[in-house]
């Protein structure tokens, strides 16, 4: 198993969920704790998306990508993301990745165990987190 992936698409489960998986929004933010405008370096607008994405055993989420940089950290089970270049990764608990950006994917359970993912979208206001489809 990859203990810390880049450039890994988690993607594959942060997505537009497919009709089993289930996706939770945990947090929607474009101000910090303080209530200070989160921008970023070049001073556009940011917006922060974090999920919490179920699959059970059998779940597949269907071919998606993300125009924003997308982070997930596995609490539980095995995923298998597949990327439209053909390579296939595995990903489990305790691992953590970056998802692959502009790479159309689809993650799969194929174990026996739910997969719970915490997903975080580095997005932008009027910006999809997801866009569905290869």
């Amino acid at each position: 198993m990859l203990k810390s992936l880049s450039a890994f698409a988690l993607a594959s489960m942060m997505l537009a969920p497919a009709a089993a998986a289930g996706v939770e929004e945990m947090m929607k933010a474009d101000k910090d704790i303080l209530g200070n405008a989160i921008s970023y370096p070049n001073g556009d607008p940011a917006e922060i998306t974090g999920i919490m994405i179920t699959m059970a055993p059998g779940d597949s989420n269907g071919w998606h990508s993300h125009p924003v940089p997308t982070f997930g950290y596995i609490l539980s089970g095995e995923l298998t993301v597949e990327y439209e270049t053909g390579e296939v990764k595995v990903i489990g608990v305790g691992d953590t990745l970056v998802e692959a950006q502009h790479t159309a994917h689809q993650g799969h359970n194929r174990g026996s165990e739910v997969v719970k993912i915490v997903v975080f979208y580095a997005g932008a206001k009027g910006v999809p987190n997801t866009v569905r489809g290869k």
